[in-house]
């Protein structure tokens, strides 16, 4: 009896022992990583540095654009990122000095302000950092400058505006900031975006001698108006809010440049011409990390998604000009299609001379 008693008590220790070990096992965390393992593969970046260098970003769209991207880019990569924002000239080459000093990889250029302190820099120390410049070119060759193929969105503006006049007037507007060298690929784009539509189109060009005057634009804006001109692009650049505020007073239609102007407070701005800060500082830290990056200078146009037009490559919360229609817009990007896959080549374009004289 006692050792039937004895047997019972041993069985039950024993499924009581099994019970305990599997409820522990269920509690048993997960096994921690070998030696040498992470939980989370380090990103490409990680310990490096990236800045950029540019005017006083304020509510400038052409920089709050760079400065999202790189802030955007850093999270991607891991780099530390850096906005060295700048007063004056002065400022431009002092930060980019400090930046060298303090071992920073990549230091970009941003806009042409930068072109002249960033061209000495680079030239004084060509390998202690990597150099960049957007919208501009520079003749260091340790700085890599990325200019556009903006004659690409000039053509966009110019087609777009053929269909918003949709014959009403052959005349077509143009307010420029100047008459040189660097204005004729956007008068060339327009044009021929305008005649692609409108073959007997003819153009009004005038120049406003600035980069701030819209009082000047403004009234160069009415004398085309005058003139018979229903589609006025503007390219004045702080002039062009001249030029959209004779827009609203006399009803003509018109287009901004760079970045979205588009405005519901004002219908007769149809569109901007895009030129986007944004992805190309996008694509210029995606290069950077590609392990292809070369200080070879790059142009950019759309189909690097650099250039555009609001509406057609670049699209907007702002309502679109009931001047034109969905076939208008559909037919818009067709022909931005064929400017990204080359079907259209803006890439290679006469001279002004050659233009008028053929």
């Amino acid at each position: 009896m006692k050792k039937a008693l004895a047997l019972f008590l041993a069985l039950v220790l024993t499924m009581s022992l099994m019970t305990a070990c599997g409820s522990k096992k269920e509690e048993t965390p997960a096994a921690a990583p070998e030696s040498g393992e992470t939980s989370s593969e380090a990103l490409p970046g990680e310990g490096m540095k990236i800045a950029l260098v540019c005017e006083k970003v304020g509510t400038q769209v052409f920089l709050t654009q760079m400065v999202d991207a790189l802030n955007e880019a850093a999270e991607k990569y891991g780099f530390e990122p850096t906005v060295a924002e700048c007063a004056d000239s002065a400022a431009f080459e002092d930060n980019m000095r400090a930046l060298v000093a303090e071992d920073y990889d990549l230091i970009i250029g941003g806009g042409w302000q930068a072109g002249d302190a960033i061209n000495k820099v680079a030239t004084e120390y060509p390998d202690a950092a990597n150099y960049a410049l957007i919208d501009s070119e520079v003749e260091a060759e340790s700085v890599k400058c990325i200019s556009y193929r903006e004659q690409e969105g000039a053509y966009l503006i110019g087609a777009l505006a053929a269909l918003t006049t949709d014959g009403e007037s052959h005349t077509y507007g143009a307010v420029h900031v100047n008459e040189g060298p660097g204005s004729w690929k956007w008068r060339y784009g327009y044009m021929e975006g305008v005649k692609s539509i409108d073959p007997d189109a003819q153009f009004v060009f005038n120049y406003v001698g600035s980069y701030s005057d819209p009082a000047k634009a403004k009234e160069l804006a009415i004398q085309q108006y005058e003139q018979g001109c229903v589609f006025i692009n503007s390219a004045a650049a702080g002039g062009d809010s001249g030029t959209f505020e004779a827009a609203k007073e006399k009803g003509f239609y018109t287009s901004g440049q760079d970045v979205d102007l588009t405005d519901p407070e004002n219908p007769y701005i149809v569109s901007s011409q895009i030129k986007d800060t944004y992805q190309s500082v996008w694509n210029l830290i995606d290069e950077f990390f590609s392990g292809n990056y070369t200080n070879d200078n790059s142009v950019w146009g759309v189909a690097e998604g650099t250039i555009g037009a609001v509406y057609v490559t670049h699209e907007t919360a702002n309502p679109r000009s009931e001047r034109l229609s969905d076939d208008d817009i559909a037919y818009l990007k067709q022909v931005a299609d064929d400017i990204r896959t080359g079907k259209l080549d803006l890439t290679n374009y006469p001279t002004e001379e050659e233009y008028f004289a053929g």
